[in-house]
């Protein structure tokens, strides 16, 4: 039965929670972007192209991820520095003493091996054959820099180094920003919607879409993130718009919100302040229900982690998988790719976070667990990618606050600086590991302090400038997305690192 509502019925519950709705606050935020991006002129044609942040928050001990193989005098050292994570008969963190060992490349100065959970799954390809097949490549010991700097410079204190250096809330902005100087709002992925995000011609949406809610990375001057769940966008509660639901009871309690907040938003308002509200909060119903209506119609058959057809480990099933959460998100960033064209985007940002990195303790177990789960759900996205034909039109990176040390302090290990990063995708120039892989030992050049923390020799901003040139930011705008861009590469036609195809 149906109970007619009163005004103030109405007024509080209705709109409330229309106005309180995390699909409705996230377009409000983000969709009075749709018509003042600046342009960057993109070619003619579809050229869709797609960047995901793969962030994984807390520090990953990146030198378990990617590791020296057995024959060289860096895995000698690596070997010897581990102390206690080295159980001294199999293990070095959980990894065959060889590790899994990844493709020889001419330029690569030894062997290199990858985690034993970065192997195939049953007969699908996991980290390491995608290495070898080329779709993935290593960014090897980058980090945050001011300058670059010697060992020397930084032991005598002269050099300028990152805020709050070994800080998680200070490197996941810096990691966010490229900026390492000073506190900043604005996300590098931001600043190159802010250019992008015109050539998306009648999109009601951003172009930078979280699955894992607000933050810096996508937050520019103009646009922001619009934040999605695992099955899209919602509308206000108890709010069924004829756009989504046309046979919706025209007498149900549902629909009298419905009409009730419809015609509250089709007045006219003399307040300029209520006039603005209106136009945005009806824009962002609207923007809201087309996004649902193209996410709904973009299916896909391929399995991901936490789906009925998935073929799990033995102990594993839909509702226990540890891995079933960041695999239903990556499916989520997957199925908005597919229904691009239906939401008229050629260019888009996606943020993934997966926290829980911060190893002081127990590293060998849980890297094990966890880059098993990076693992799989990266075979499923692939090979999703693969069904919908965008696996050359998408890039996806990792990054995260900062390594480990290579020492251990007992039990795991600590907060440290440069790290190791992969890049996959069918435009990455894949099966190398570029940059200077430390050698290693406490007394070497790239190594700092007495704990094993790594001088990073590639800044993140050659890192960032290479993808956001793959993503259409011209050379001469680079500046403005990566304020300190000149310091450590002069924009022009050759590449910052050269992982990344035209």
């Amino acid at each position: 039965m149906n109970t007619p509502l009163s005004r103030r019925d109405f007024l509080g519950q209705s709109s409330c929670a229309a106005v309180g709705s995390l699909g409705l606050l996230s377009t409000l935020l983000n969709l009075r972007m749709a018509n003042s991006a600046v342009a960057q002129t993109l070619p003619p044609g579809e050229d869709y192209r797609a960047l995901v942040c793969f962030f994984f928050s807390g520090g990953i001990d990146s030198y378990n991820l990617l590791v020296p193989n057995a024959g060289s005098a860096v895995y000698d050292n690596y070997v010897n520095i581990r102390g206690g994570l080295y159980d001294g008969v199999t293990n070095v963190d959980g990894l065959a003493i060889s590790g899994l060992p990844l493709a020889a490349h001419p330029t690569d100065p030894f062997a290199f091996g990858v985690h034993p959970s970065c192997g195939d799954y049953s007969t699908l390809p996991g980290i390491r054959s995608l290495y070898g097949s080329g779709n993935l490549a290593f960014i090897s010991n980058v980090g945050t820099l001011v300058e670059r700097i010697t060992k020397a410079q930084y032991d005598s204190s002269t050099a300028r180094l990152p805020r709050g250096l070994f800080s998680h809330a200070d490197q996941i902005q810096q990691w966010q920003t490229s900026v390492p100087t000073e506190a900043r709002a604005l996300g590098w992925a931001g600043s190159a919607a802010d250019l992008l995000h015109a050539g998306n011609v009648g999109a009601k949406v951003s172009m930078n879409i979280s699955i894992s809610g607000n933050n810096i990375w996508q937050s520019g001057r103009k646009l922001f993130a619009y934040t999605i769940g695992n099955q899209g966008s919602s509308l206000p509660d108890d709010y069924n718009s004829i756009l989504v639901t046309p046979d919706v009871g025209r007498n149900s309690r549902i629909a009298i919100r419905t009409s009730a907040l419809d015609n509250m938003l089709q007045q006219e308002y003399q307040n300029l302040l209520d006039q603005t509200y209106s136009v945005n909060l009806r824009e962002s119903i609207e923007g809201s229900a087309e996004f649902k209506n193209a996410f709904d119609a973009s299916t896909l058959t391929t399995p991901f982690p936490g789906d009925p057809g998935y073929t799990y480990r033995p102990g594993f099933n839909q509702s226990n998988d540890p891995a079933r959460i960041i695999g239903q998100q990556l499916k989520a960033i997957v199925r908005t790719i597919k229904a691009r064209q239906a939401l008229n985007m050629r260019r888009q940002t996606f943020f993934i976070n997966y926290g829980g990195w911060d190893h002081h303790d127990e590293v060998i177990n849980n890297m094990n667990n966890m880059v098993d789960i990076v693992n799989r759900c990266l075979i499923s996205y692939w090979q999703a990618l693969g069904e919908i034909g965008v696996q050359d039109k998408v890039t996806l990176y990792t990054a995260s606050d900062f390594a480990r040390t290579l020492t251990s302090n007992g039990a795991g290990s600590d907060h440290a600086w440069g790290g190791n990063s992969l890049v996959l995708g069918g435009a990455v120039n894949g099966g190398r590991v570029y940059g200077s892989y430390p050698d290693l030992a406490l007394t070497a050049p790239n190594v700092i302090t007495n704990r094993g923390s790594t001088l990073p020799t590639i800044s993140v901003d050659e890192y960032f400038a290479e993808l956001a040139l793959w993503l259409g930011v011209s050379p001469g705008d680079l500046p403005s997305v990566l304020p300190r861009i000149n310091t450590f590469y002069t924009p022009s036609s050759s590449a910052p690192i050269g992982f990344m195809q035209p």
